[in-house]
């Protein structure tokens, strides 16, 4: 799949999740917006302000990303298997990515608009996902944990991360360019 760049690409090929009023459009969201689970072997959480990390099944996406996102992670799993040697288990596996916090996550859909601006975040379409928020804040210096390699894995699958936005959002990662 082709990564779409700016919002006319974006719609043209993800649909347009809002209603004329600017309030979401549930039928939309209904038909394109899946909870989409992680390859086997892979172990997903959530950090949640109030109650830490919780393990999750998947997150909600759009449909049409799903094959995408699970290359992704099965390219991030194969790099962590190779920077651990021999022939880990699973369980090291996950011990690996987990130490590394390359297994939480802050969400992915989200109806909402750009922080500190007026059009829809790339999180509305169900196309943006954030990493780590806790450690990979949206900031100015850039301030961020996540390697240059996961970034790396990401964009080598059509995927463009927040590292360069004005204001630098390290967490977020999306399919699209030029929004």
């Amino acid at each position: 799949m082709k990564t779409p760049h700016g919002r006319k690409e974006i719609q043209e090929m993800f649909g347009n999740p809002a209603n004329e009023d600017g309030t979401l459009n549930e039928a939309w969201e209904g038909a394109n917006i899946r909870k989409i689970a992680p390859p086997d072997g892979w172990q997903l959480y959530y950090q949640d302000d109030d109650q830490g990390l919780v393990l999750v099944s998947g997150i909600r996406m759009h449909k049409l990303l799903e094959d995408i996102f699970h290359l992704v992670l099965d390219d991030v799993w194969e790099y962590a298997k190779a920077q651990i040697g021999g022939s880990p288990s699973g369980d090291a596996i996950r011990a690996w990515l987990h130490q590394r916090r390359l297994d939480q996550h802050g969400g992915g859909f989200n109806f909402r608009k750009i922080t500190a601006g007026s059009q829809l975040s790339l999180h509305a379409y169900g196309i943006a996902i954030d990493w780590d928020p806790a450690h990979n804040p949206r900031r100015k210096p850039l301030t961020k944990t996540l390697p240059n390699w996961w970034f790396d894995i990401w964009s080598a699958r059509g995927w463009s991360d927040g590292r360069k936005f004005p204001t630098p959002d390290p967490m977020h990662v999306q399919f699209a360019t030029g929004a």
